[in-house]
């Protein structure tokens, strides 16, 4: 079973690729608030997001911040 990093990850590159940008377009377009590198690692779940990173990851996407948790926490 999948970790809560992971899950989250998931998600994360989900609502990435949905909008059709790659790590180094977030990187770009948030004035490098989120590298490239670390938001990767989040997304594979080798790093655990704080709630106001993730806040701000959602307000960088546009979504309420419950379309970044996994739907078994929903």
């Amino acid at each position: 079973m999948p970790t809560y990093n992971e899950m989250v990850g998931k998600r994360l590159r989900s609502i990435r690729k949905q909008r059709g940008l790659s790590l180094q377009d977030v990187q770009r377009l948030s004035e490098q608030e989120f590298k490239a590198a670390v938001l990767g690692a989040y997304e594979r779940g080798e790093r655990s997001l704080s709630l106001p990173r993730l806040q701000r990851l959602a307000e960088f996407y546009s979504v309420p911040v419950g379309q970044l948790l996994p739907l078994s926490l929903i």
